[in-house]
């Protein structure tokens, strides 16, 4: 084995840079941190997060990859795998950090059918050749191929950070796909966890062809509008909704094909009507996926982070489901809800090289726990 594995493997805390770039596909989050991992708890120190976005005409390849299937994807994967390794480089000198471990990166999502297969690209031999560390990538497909899902990949996290004797807790995260993992006090039933649906996904797009740039990334835009709950409560009869877990969906399900075979509903409603539809969308989705949960369990609190968190009208109309559970931003809890998945996928990486599972199969469906990831040198 390489020397560099012999190293690390047997390190109690190992320097680790996690890379996540998600649904949003707005750009790339880092998350540096000192972790220590055993088989039921992480233990971490977070030295810096940041994100970095993407610049225009990558976001638009990304954008035309993950829409057109039939693109090929070699070009866009080594050159992404390039700018993570130059943006990383960049970021690591500019805040004087040298001491780099391990990476663990978790790529851009451009195609998952739940079940059957998953694609991440960013070539991760740009980070381990520009950084000289083992590099851990391509953590869904060994959950695949047990028969699982391949995600959501969360869970396993939010089970050692969060959970805990007392009482049960569901995390959020509020990505272009919204996921939640239902905790319940230990030794009280298995860890479940799963997309619900739409997160910002449907939000974003649906700013992005009427304005044309950007998003309405605080909400002041859906909060002038009017939901119009009929459409919501029709929406909300779809089949993935009925599905129980484990279940996993991305942008080939709620994104652009979802707003052209909604149109005829949605043509009636001014803009900001159009976002505060969504927003509610989003929110109620969220909320009856996790329904049964909190009337099973004694749930006193919501923990959230992703991007969404920032979005003032889905967080209103989540407040409004919810309420009385509080919803606690990730970062109350000492974990920045901008970078919760960036770290996630450090600890993923940790995991990968001291041989223990991050998959939960009772969340993927997956036939047994496995080790998650291969590794580049």
């Amino acid at each position: 084995m390489n020397y560099k594995i012999l190293n690390i493997e047997n390190t109690q805390v190992i320097r680790t840079v996690g890379l996540m770039t998600g649904t949003s596909m707005d750009g790339l989050d880092i998350s540096i941190a000192d972790i220590g991992l055993r088989k039921n708890k992480a233990d971490f120190n977070v030295i810096r997060t940041t994100s970095i976005p993407y610049p225009n005409d990558l976001q638009f390849q990304i954008r035309q990859s993950v829409y057109d299937t039939g693109k090929d994807t070699n070009a866009l994967d080594r050159d992404l795998g390039i700018w993570f390794a130059d943006k990383l480089f960049e970021y690591l000198r500019s805040e004087s950090i040298d001491n780099i471990e391990l990476i663990g990166s978790h790529g851009q999502t451009i195609h998952h059918v739940s079940g059957q297969s998953s694609l991440q690209i960013g070539d991760p031999s740009f980070l381990a050749g520009k950084f000289n560390v083992p590099v851990i990538s391509d953590f869904r497909t060994a959950d695949i191929h047990a028969g699982g899902t391949g995600a959501p990949l969360m869970p396993r996290v939010d089970e050692w950070l969060f959970r805990n004797i007392d009482t049960a807790i569901i995390t959020l995260n509020l990505g272009g796909i919204a996921n939640v993992t239902l905790l319940p006090c230990i030794n009280n039933g298995d860890v479940i966890g799963f997309d619900t649906g739409p997160g910002m996904a449907l939000l974003d797009e649906t700013y992005l062809e009427e304005s044309k740039e950007g998003i309405d990334l605080g909400g002041e835009l859906a909060l002038k509008g009017n939901a119009d709950k009929r459409l919501v409560n029709n929406w909300i009869k779809a089949p993935y909704f009925l599905e129980l877990p484990p279940k996993s969906t991305g942008r080939d399900q709620f994104g652009i094909d979802w707003l052209a075979d909604h149109r005829h509903e949605l043509d009636s409603l001014t803009i900001v009507d159009k976002l505060a539809t969504l927003s509610l969308f989003t929110a109620k989705s969220v909320f009856l996926a996790c329904e049964d949960f909190i009337r099973d369990n004694k749930v006193e609190h919501v923990v959230i982070s992703g991007g969404g968190i920032h979005h003032s009208c889905v967080m209103k109309y989540l407040v409004e489901q919810f309420s009385p559970i509080a919803l606690v931003p990730s970062d109350d809890l000492g974990v920045s809800a901008d970078g919760k998945e960036a770290l996630g996928f450090a600890i993923l990486a940790v995991a990968h090289v001291k041989g223990i599972p991050g998959n939960i199969p009772s969340v993927t469906g997956a036939k047994k726990a496995l080790v998650l990831g291969k590794m580049t040198l």
